[in-house]
């Protein structure tokens, strides 16, 4: 992922508990790099703001 890869959550359940429509596309706008866990990343979702640092493994990136 880079920064403004289009992305959906990979999780619907996630999407569903954060009261995100589950087809949302959202676009990445950070990148955090960690040296001894998963990559996190911060999305922006039309109407809804940034979610800052979830683990990008939640994520799929829409091609």
């Amino acid at each position: 992922m880079a920064p403004g890869d289009q992305v959906v959550f990979a999780r619907l359940d996630v999407a569903e508990a954060l009261g995100i429509w589950r087809h949302a596309t959202g676009r990445v706008v950070g990148i955090h790099p960690a040296t001894d866990g998963p990559l996190a990343v911060d999305v922006a979702f039309d109407g809804y703001g940034v979610l800052v640092s979830y683990i990008a493994a939640l994520f799929t990136r829409v091609a």
